[in-house]
C-alpha cells in the first residue's frame, strides 16, 4: 500500500472549480455544514446556496408555467382537472418561495451574507420532483408541512439571531469608515474620536462632502422617478379595474348569449318534430292520392260505383215519398193555415206527377 502525505489529503490546497465539483455532489444542508470548516469553504459554500437558490427558483417557474399550459382556462374545468393538485402545491412553494426572497436576498445582495437554510433548497427540490414525477400527489397539506416548518424556523431565526448583528456590524462598519461628513441641505456633521479630517481610506472632507452631493442629487432624481413610476402605477391600477369592469360585463353578456341559444335551440328542435309530423302526414295523403288513382283507373269499378249511387238515391227517393204518402193519409185534418194550404197544393202537384209518370 502506497504512502499518502497529509498535503495530498489537504483539500484547501485543491482550486476552487475542484473544490466547487467535489461539493455540487452534497446535498445544499451538507454544504451549509461545511461552512465551519475554513474561510475558502465558507466562500465556495456561500455561493452555491446562492446559486442553488437562485436555480430552485429557475427550476419552480419552470415547471408552474409547465402545468398552467396543461390547464384549461375555465376555473369551473380546473378543480376537476388531473393537474389541479399540481397547481396548487406549486403555487403554495411560490409564496413560501417569495417569503424566503424578502428575508434573504437584499442581504445576500449586498455581500453581508448567504442564503443559509440549504436544507429548505433540498425540501423545495423534493417536493418539486415528487410533484413532476408523480400523476397524482398527496394533497397540499400533507406535501408541504416540513417545508413550511423548516422555512418558517429559517426566516424567524433569521430575523432573530442573525439580523440583529449584520445591523449592528453595518452600523459600526460605516462609523469606523467614516470621521465627518457635511450633507449639503445642512450643517450636520459625524465625529469620531480616532480621526479628525483624514478617513481611514485616504479621502479627504472635501472629496467625501463632493461625494455625498452626488449622492444627495441621485436621491433626488430617485424620487422624482419614483413619484412618477407611482403615478404610472396608479394609471395602471385604473386601467385595470376598468379592463375588470369590461370583463364582467362581457362575462354578463356571455352568459346571457348563451342562454339565448339553449332557448333557441329547444324551439328549433320543437319545430323540427312539428315538420315530421307534416312530413308523414303528407307522406300518407300523397299515398291515398295514388291508391284513389289507381282505383279510378279501373273502368268497371267505375260503372258498378255509378249504379250502385243510382240505385241508391232511387230508393231514398221512393222511401221518402211513400212516407209523406203516410204522413198526408194520417194528418188529414182540416186547417186554414197558410203553409199548410201551400203544402197540400205541394203534395198535390207531386202525386199527380207521380201518377203521370207512372
Amino acid at each position: 500500500m502506497s504512502y499518502i502525505s497529509n498535503e495530498e489529503l489537504n483539500l484547501a490546497l485543491l482550486p476552487d472549480v475542484v473544490l466547487e465539483a467535489i461539493f455540487s455532489n452534497l446535498t445544499f444542508d451538507e454544504i451549509a455544514k461545511n461552512r465551519i470548516v475554513c474561510k475558502q469553504f465558507d466562500r465556495i459554500c456561500k455561493k452555491l446556496l446562492n446559486r442553488g437558490f437562485n436555480l430552485i427558483e429557475k427550476y419552480h417557474a419552470q415547471c408552474l408555467r409547465s402545468v398552467k399550459s396543461q390547464l384549461p382556462r375555465r376555473e369551473s374545468e380546473r378543480r376537476s382537472h388531473p393537474l389541479a393538485r399540481h397547481c396548487d402545491i406549486l403555487t403554495a412553494i411560490e409564496t413560501r418561495i417569495s417569503m424566503l426572497n424578502m428575508t434573504f436576498i437584499k442581504y445576500v445582495d449586498l455581500n453581508l451574507c448567504c442564503f443559509i437554510p440549504g436544507k429548505v433548497i433540498d425540501e423545495i427540490f423534493r417536493v418539486i420532483r415528487l410533484v413532476t414525477d408523480s400523476k397524482s400527489p398527496p394533497r397540499a397539506h400533507e406535501i408541504l408541512q416540513e417545508l413550511r416548518d423548516i422555512s418558517s424556523m429559517a426566516m424567524e431565526h433569521f430575523d432573530e439571531k442573525i439580523l440583529p448583528d449584520l445591523k449592528h456590524s453595518i452600523c459600526s462598519s460605516v462609523v469606523n469608515n467614516v470621521s465627518s461628513y457635511e450633507l449639503p441641505t445642512g450643517n450636520l456633521k459625524l465625529a469620531h474620536s480616532s480621526s479628525s479630517s483624514v478617513l481611514s481610506h485616504g479621502f479627504n472632507s472635501n472629496r467625501l462632502n463632493q461625494t455625498f452631493k452626488r449622492i444627495y442629487s441621485r436621491t433626488r432624481k430617485n424620487k422624482t422617478l419614483v413619484v412618477t413610476v407611482q403615478s404610472q402605477m396608479r394609471k395602471m391600477k385604473q386601467r385595470m379595474n376598468r379592463q375588470g369592469l369590461q370583463m364582467q360585463l362581457q362575462s354578463s353578456k356571455l352568459h346571457e348569449q348563451v342562454k339565448k341559444i339553449s332557448e333557441q335551440d329547444t324551439q328549433i328542435a320543437e319545430l323540427k318534430k312539428h315538420l315530421e309530423e307534416w312530413e308523414q302526414k303528407i307522406g300518407d295523403l300523397t299515398a291515398e292520392l295514388s291508391r284513389a288513382r289507381e282505383e279510378t283507373q279501373k273502368p268497371d269499378n267505375i260503372d258498378g260505383c255509378k249504379r250502385k249511387h243510382i240505385d241508391v238515391i232511387g230508393r231514398d227517393s221512393n222511401k221518402d215519398l211513400q212516407s209523406k204518402k203516410r204522413k198526408l193519409i194520417v194528418e188529414r185534418k182540416p186547417s186554414n193555415d197558410a203553409k199548410d194550404v201551400k203544402f197540400k197544393k205541394f203534395m198535390s202537384s207531386l202525386l199527380s206527377e207521380e201518377s203521370t209518370s207512372y
